[in-house]
């Protein structure tokens, strides 16, 4: 067995990677997000651990298997940005869904040990994979874009900015090989230099992934509830000043039935600065802009289901503020852990 460059850079990868997953596991692992991150890193680990063993024909059958977790990096990926920007604690009912390529595959793979089926380019789906959750991960941005926009938090700004770098930084280092192909770089594919293109921008992500994480504690730890807005002059005695007009204003006069409220039109109207705005419903109501400006439109809207049960939840869903079904439907389950028809029925309204 002679060492080349190409397997210094993969022998590298192999204990980054190792040390990667160790150093979440045992510092960082509370969170959902840092277990998925966990998770992306393992299935790196295992991709490379198997084109080493495919190289240099060792365990050949177990090299095989091993090189399927390739199906799961982008979608682990995926899953780690969309958990962070959530910063939800659990996963998502719908996880299973992106691992039905792995496991389809997986177990045409095992058939194939028994019977003698045509051979599938897992390369290939890797790529469209790449693709098509890199073009998902746009959307989760486009979305987040609009919350950070709203609530005018720094912490969501470094996250939004983060993922951008996660998504467009995997899709660069996966598609790398083949751009510099493409430009002449290199033309032959099996050579030492093809390898080398194939590994080191992926080196180079694993590195800027992990030690932006471990640096920035916005991304891999949960900011105390009591230092997020530090540097904040925002004083105790202005906050309680400034919830009171937001209770009179937002709650008492009912601004929160207008249905294309935003934050910025909320801090025209009450003359609080945005940031303010955004930092007293974080720290004293515990919610974000949105959850609570729909919290008050879903108790009104319980309101005229309980006094009201001859209307429509279409006529009562426009009356409570909401634009459509769909949000309406997703806030009251959200904030009622009912829809509008189980309500109906545990309260026996007709």
């Amino acid at each position: 067995m002679t060492f080349d460059f190409a397997d210094i850079i993969t022998f590298t990868s192999v204990f980054e990677l190792l040390f990667f997953v160790i150093f979440i596991f045992f510092k960082s692992f509370k969170q959902y997000y840092n277990k998925v991150l966990l998770f992306f890193f393992g299935f790196q680990l295992l991709g490379i651990v198997s084109w080493i063993l495919r190289k240099y024909s060792i365990y050949s059958e177990i090299s095989v298997i091993l090189s399927l977790f390739e199906l799961l990096w982008a979608p682990s990926l995926f899953l780690y940005a969309r958990a962070l920007t959530k910063k939800g604690d659990r996963p998502d009912k719908y996880v299973v869904y992106h691992c039905i390529p792995f496991l389809l595959i997986l177990i045409y793979s095992l058939i194939q040990r028994v019977i003698s089926l045509p051979d599938i380019e897992v390369y290939l789906i890797v790529s469209v994979q790449v693709l098509a959750y890199t073009l998902a991960g746009l959307y989760v941005l486009a979305r987040y874009h609009k919350k950070v926009k709203e609530n005018f938090s720094r912490d969501e700004s470094k996250i939004r900015n983060w993922v951008t770098v996660v998504f467009l930084g995997y899709a660069l280092a996966s598609f790398a090989p083949l751009i510099a192909f493409y430009l002449g770089i290199y033309k032959d594919q099996s050579s030492i230099t093809g390898e080398v293109f194939a590994f080191l921008p992926f080196l180079i992500f694993y590195n800027i992934l992990f030690f932006n994480a471990i640096e920035n504690p916005v991304l891999i730890n949960e900011l105390p509830k009591n230092e997020k807005y530090i540097g904040s002059h925002l004083t105790p005695e202005l906050a309680l000043e400034y919830l009171e007009k937001l209770h009179r204003i937002v709650e008492k006069e009912k601004l929160f039935l207008e249905p294309e409220l935003t934050l910025d039109c909320l801090s025209q109207i009450s003359g609080i600065s945005g940031r303010y705005l955004s930092q007293i419903i974080n720290q004293y109501k515990q919610k974000s802009f949105y959850d609570y400006i729909n919290g008050l439109r879903i108790q009104y809207s319980c309101e005229i289901l309980t006094k009201e049960s001859r209307k429509t939840i279409l006529e009562i869903l426009y009356e409570s503020g909401f634009n459509s079904k769909t949000s309406f439907n997703t806030s009251f389950k959200k904030h009622t852990g009912l829809t509008p028809s189980q309500y109906k029925i545990k309260n026996n309204i007709k």
